[in-house]
């Protein structure tokens, strides 16, 4: 396993960040195949999701209802960059006219997405998590970490944890 750590300033959009933008640029490349439930701007995946109906995606549905209706299980590849707080929660979706629903700010809801996520993609295939700690998706999904970047942005904020991971197996619960 690869571990890198990088110094970039913070940006609200996270692929807009220079190292996280070549991260992507190295295991995303086109996008083709590429899914991404939480997609927000500048998702390089070919198949987007927002729950912002104003963000430039393909589908404007909560994340486990977009995954849910993706019939496919052969993806090449996800993209899993939530809100990682509820105060990020609140910024994204208070703002756009929805009631914050208690569950996305659980474990749970985030467990579940990541369970529908796992399932979509093909054996070999890759899942970038992005967030606050390095769970990433996990061996009980069928996932191998095999590199993880962490992108210092100075002190008074959170490090951003990159973490690419390639499914080797179907999750095993």
């Amino acid at each position: 396993m690869k571990i890198e750590r990088k110094w970039a300033m913070p940006d609200k959009w996270t692929f807009r960040i220079k190292p996280i933008a070549e991260l992507l640029s190295k295991y995303v490349g086109d996008g083709k195949g590429w899914i991404d439930p939480f997609a927000g701007k500048n998702s390089p995946a070919e198949i987007t999701n927002d729950l912002n109906p104003e963000m430039p995606t393909k589908y404007h549905l909560e994340a486990i209802d977009f995954l849910q209706q993706l019939k496919r299980k052969d993806y090449s590849g996800g993209l899993y960059d939530p809100p990682y707080s509820l105060r990020q929660i609140m910024e994204c979706y208070e703002g756009i006219g929805h009631q914050v629903d208690k569950k996305w700010a659980t474990t749970k809801f985030y467990s579940e997405a990541k369970t529908y996520l796992a399932d979509k993609i093909k054996s070999g295939g890759i899942v970038i998590s992005f967030g606050w700690n390095s769970i990433g998706m996990g061996k009980n999904r069928g996932f191998k970490i095999i590199e993880i970047l962490l992108v210092c942005h100075g002190r008074l904020h959170n490090d951003t944890i990159c973490v690419v991971e390639q499914k080797i197996q179907d999750k095993l619960f």
